[in-house]
């Protein structure tokens, strides 16, 4: 396993000297491990350069007591604070994209499992079984309206904003009251985007969902798969 921090290529990305002094983003919500059992069903201690990384989740959006949380796993799209602090902004990389992910040349960037961890499956990159369902544009289209609807929601110099507190201002915050009631705010938009992606065609082919960002206080997007 090796990573565009310290291989000189990669076949995402090549890194130069200059790169190499330079922060990379990675999905912090990924961790390795290198005790583990291998597919053979023996457990033992690996080198780190054959250690799992994990890159799904437990879903905790269910009931542990739930059917779902034992059948479905989730994978966290993270937070680009190096984008903009002014608003949520996620990640439009599919995990093992990324400029430091974790590669695994055999794998090719596919999810190729190698170990079993915690009762769970996985590979020796930050390649995740999200690309088994989505493409790298997929993903990106989707996360791109996600940042939009936030950017709009949040941008506080907004002419609309500006226009809607001053008007809230001299109704002594009647007017709120009422625009909540009459006109979608661009965060109610994205959940009826989210809604809108989860009765999609492909995404119930795949048994696949977004959990609304809203359910983890805008801090990872979740594709949750049964």
């Amino acid at each position: 396993m090796n990573s565009t921090l310290n291989s000189a290529a990669s076949k995402n990305h090549t890194i130069d000297d200059n790169q190499k002094l330079k922060p990379l983003f990675f999905n912090y919500h990924e961790f390795t491990v290198t005790q583990y059992t291998d597919l053979d069903g023996q457990l033992r201690e690996h080198d780190e350069d054959q250690a799992l990384c994990i890159t799904h989740f437990p879903n905790v959006y269910e009931p542990i007591d739930s059917d779902l949380f034992s059948k479905t796993r989730i994978v966290r799209i993270p937070r680009r604070f190096d984008n903009s602090l002014d608003y949520p902004c996620f990640s439009n990389q599919l995990p093992g994209s990324e400029p430091a992910a974790l590669v695994s040349y055999d794998e090719q960037f596919k999810f190729l499992p190698k170990g079993e961890y915690d009762g769970q499956i996985f590979g020796l990159s930050s390649v995740s079984p999200l690309s088994q369902y989505l493409s790298s544009k997929e993903l990106s289209d989707i996360v791109d309206n996600v940042n939009d609807y936030l950017r709009r929601g949040y941008t506080t110099s907004s002419w609309w904003n500006i226009l809607n507190n001053l008007v809230d201002t001299l109704t002594f915050n009647l007017w709120n009251s009422i625009l909540i009631r009459v006109f979608d705010n661009p965060l109610s938009e994205l959940e009826d985007y989210v809604h809108k992606i989860n009765d999609s065609e492909p995404f119930k082919a795949k048994n696949l969902k977004i959990i609304s960002p809203r359910r983890s206080g805008y801090l990872s997007v979740c594709f949750k798969h049964l």
